[in-house]
Parts: C-alpha cells; structure tokens; sequence
C-alpha cells in the first residue's frame, strides 16, 4: 500500500465532454514597470494573426491583425492590420484601426486608421491620419461621444 493511498484503487472516471470557455476579457496592465514577457525583433516579419497575453514589444513588422492586452510598438516597428488591445503605447507606425482602452502615441508614432480609445494621450509631433473616436465610460449620455475627423480640407474650399 502506497503511503496515500486508500487502499482501494479508484476506477478510471470519464472525462465530461469539454465545454466551450468563456473568451477572456482583456487584462488592463497598469503598471508600465511589469516585465515585457514577449519581443518581436526589428528583423522579423510576421504575416497572418497574432494573438498575445501580458505585455509585448514589437520593433519588426507584422502583417496581419493583433489582439492582446499590452503593446508596445517601438520606432522600428511596423503594423499592416487592425490592433485590439487594452493598452497601446506607440512610437511606430499603424496601417489600420485601432481599438485600446488606453492609447498613447508619442512623437515618432504615425497612425493611419479609426482609432476608439476611452483614455488617449498624443504628444506633439505624432502623426494621426483618420478618426479618433474617444469617450468615456462614465459619461451620462452613452451615446455622446468625442470624433474628431483628421484628414485635410478639399481644395475646392480654398482653406489653406
């Protein structure tokens, strides 16, 4: 007999046929201290979707689509395709929507697309061509939100 065992043994049980999990819901990581648990290199090139948890930096290019909880696009860095985080802290360059809770694009970052972030911080000198919708949760009307169109005048206007 076995140190914790019964003395019995146990038959087999079936295993219960596995149920569908619940998506999770995006992570919030506050704490820009928390270690970066994964890095793209500057070299690499990523083509097709691409899904994460924790914290990332990517200095290559990718692609494709990405989904993930916190991301941090370097000057390097280069994204073809929609990005769905909770947080975005970006110095590079986006080619597509974004949709963050939090976004931050520093001077070097130039963003081309729909940009939805409840929290949105812009340093002087980024470059954001498209819409930026932004709101916040706590408003009373939820259906008030802040859209700011970012793209030039037509000529035939004639603003300068």
């Amino acid at each position: 007999m076995g140190f914790l065992s019964k003395g019995k043994e146990e038959k087999a049980k079936p295993e219960p046929a596995a149920l569908p999990q619940p998506v999770a819901e995006k992570k919030i990581v506050k704490n820009d201290k928390d270690p970066i648990e994964s890095v793209l290199a500057k070299e690499m090139v990523i083509k097709g979707e691409m899904s994460f948890k924790g914290k990332a930096r990517f200095d290559g290019t990718i692609e494709g689509n990405i989904s993930g909880e916190y991301l941090i696009l370097s000057e390097t860095a280069k994204v073809i395709g929609n990005i769905d985080v909770a947080t975005l802290i970006c110095h590079g360059r986006v080619e597509g929507n974004i949709t963050a809770e939090i976004v931050t694009a520093h001077a070097s970052s130039c963003i081309h697309g729909i940009l939805k972030s409840e929290n949105l911080t812009v340093e002087s000198g980024a470059s954001l061509d498209g819409e930026i919708h932004a709101s916040s949760r706590k408003q009373a009307n939820p259906d008030r939100t802040g859209k700011i169109l970012l793209t030039p005048p037509p000529a035939d206007l004639g603003v300068k």
